[in-house]
């Protein structure tokens, strides 16, 4: 029988558990919302009660748990730093008490950092040695494999490809620096600019998509979807530094190959474009021949990079 493991994905809107073996597969699955004024030792103990229904309602002795969750932890202790999408998470020890409870061992991950792993080990990075993972959604993440093998850095903080400052005269990112790649080029950084588009007035096209509803990223992308030249720039430009930003880590890295995941690869060619020529421009060398690679693991990506964390770590033990 392959062995299984424990996976969880704690995001903002959503904490899902599931049972994983060695393929891939997914077994069952639990979904809970998140609650949004829980306090922290109430959140903890929804995840330990949601991955002990997992355990139950599958009938599998998983070997070990791994919880991925967005912004900073600290690997080595099972401690979430700071959770910026769940209010008041903050130095919050997480895997002491799924493992109590479970009786296996348990880890936690930065959800970009294991999205990367879990391309490599089942998605789109099958088959590569060096892989760079971008995830692009309301931020911009990323994570690093190395000779096959998540790189966390010195303190665990590798990846964190949306805060390289590609325009320092640029707009202000939400951790204090001008021209990070997320303040250019995000779910929130698009919204901006289509905030920065109806205060200018020239989108009539969005002013109309928009209504009476606070701008987002998907109405930038509806009202270019629509004709609007002033939207579609707004995505291209914003393609064009992304290219920039991972053209740059390109000639640092000189992975095999480059795999994107998260909610803005729906703007399709209008932003993919112009990030491969921008990357295309950037390329030293052999560097250039990275492949570019679209996420193969959908709405699993969060269940399946913490099963390949839990899969990582049992095999190093």
């Amino acid at each position: 029988m392959a062995r299984t493991v424990l996976a969880a994905d704690l995001g903002g809107t959503h904490l899902r558990a599931a049972v994983v073996d060695e393929g891939g597969a997914i077994g069952y699955r639990a979904d809970h919302p998140t609650p949004a004024e829980a306090s922290p030792g109430e959140m903890v103990q929804l995840v330990v009660d949601l991955l002990a229904e997992a355990v139950r309602a599958s009938g599998e002795r998983p070997a070990a748990a791994c919880i991925a969750t967005a912004g900073l932890v600290n690997a080595n202790e099972g401690r979430v730093i700071f959770a910026p999408n769940i209010a008041g998470f903050r130095n919050v020890v997480l895997t002491t008490p799924v493992a109590q409870r479970l009786g296996i061992p348990a880890f936690i991950e930065n959800d970009a950092s294991a999205a990367a792993l879990g391309e490599h080990r089942f998605g789109a990075g099958r088959g590569t040695r060096h892989l760079l993972h971008a995830t692009l959604g309301t931020g911009i993440g990323g994570g690093l494999v190395i000779d096959g093998r998540l790189y966390r850095g010195a303190q665990g903080l590798a990846g964190e490809i949306g805060h390289i400052v590609i325009d320092p005269g640029g707009p202000r990112c939400a951790c204090g620096s001008r021209g990070c790649l997320e303040a250019l080029v995000s779910g929130v950084a698009f919204a901006a600019r289509a905030r920065k588009l109806l205060e200018q007035g020239k989108s009539p096209v969005l002013k109309e998509v928009v209504g009476y509803d606070e701008p987002t990223g998907a109405h930038l992308f509806a009202a270019a979807a629509k004709g609007d030249r002033a939207s579609e720039a707004e995505i291209r430009n914003g393609g064009h530094y992304l290219g920039l930003g991972l053209g740059s880590l390109v000639n640092v890295l000189n992975p095999d190959a480059v795999t994107l995941s998260g909610g803005l690869l729906a703007m399709g060619e209008m932003l993919l474009g112009p990030m491969r020529e921008a990357m295309r421009s950037m390329a030293y060398g052999a560097a250039g021949s990275a492949l570019v690679r679209l996420s193969e693991l959908g709405e699993n990506t969060g269940l399946l990079g913490a099963a390949a964390v839990a899969f990582e770590r049992l095999e190093s033990a």
